[in-house]
């Protein structure tokens, strides 16, 4: 089978998923803005954050919408006053939690295996395409936010799925915020697009 064959097939293995599929957890996301009625700066956490300082939005927020049921509390590690939420909160002052929130997760959530080599990178960020060798992700995300591209990111990120090195990625596209190969936020950069990861 010819590399353009597998990319190809890949491809079209993507389209078909179910957008479900490509949800990492069963709580959706949860978009954070930096002001009241879903304005100004934003953040969309698709799994559990114990640190909104990695995102440069600690107690930032003063509005968010949650798909599913979302804990959300006032100091990092889930710790301090904490609530659950979901659907659209045009102000956290209902919940005591106006411009307080540290960490959050999806309500219910329980971690089955902790963070790996050393990186800000979880197990399970996403789900990709199974191929007979490879594993297709078209866009590869830690938390919601681009992966900044580079073969040190391709890599971190295809072991942080409990996968073998790169095979091929495309670095196209640019977003405003991308997550660097040790987990920090690198701002505006070239992100990981079309990444494949070898199985073994």
């Amino acid at each position: 089978m010819t590399f353009r064959t597998l990319i190809t097939a890949a491809l079209l293995a993507a389209i078909s998923a179910s957008p479900l599929a490509a949800q990492p957890y069963r709580g959706g996301g949860a978009t954070l803005y930096e002001l009241p009625d879903f304005q100004g700066r934003s953040v969309t956490i698709t799994g559990p954050e114990d640190d909104l300082g990695r995102w440069r939005f600690n107690d930032r927020a003063q509005s968010a919408r949650f798909e599913g049921r979302w804990r959300i509390c006032e100091h990092d590690d889930m710790k301090g006053r904490c609530a659950e939420v979901s659907g659209g909160v045009p102000d956290l002052t209902a919940f005591g939690l106006f411009g307080q929130v540290s960490s959050l997760s999806p309500a219910g959530f329980r971690p089955d295996r902790p963070y790996g080599g050393g990186s800000g990178f979880r197990p399970g960020d996403a789900r990709g395409v199974e191929g007979a060798r490879t594993v297709f992700f078209p866009r590869p995300s830690v938390n919601g936010v681009d992966v900044a591209a580079g073969d040190r990111g391709a890599d971190t990120f295809c072991r942080s799925q409990g996968l073998g090195r790169s095979v091929w990625y495309d670095s196209s596209e640019r977003a405003r915020e991308a997550i660097g190969p040790d987990g920090e936020y690198v701002g505006r950069s070239s992100v990981l697009r079309d990444l494949l990861c070898r199985r073994y």
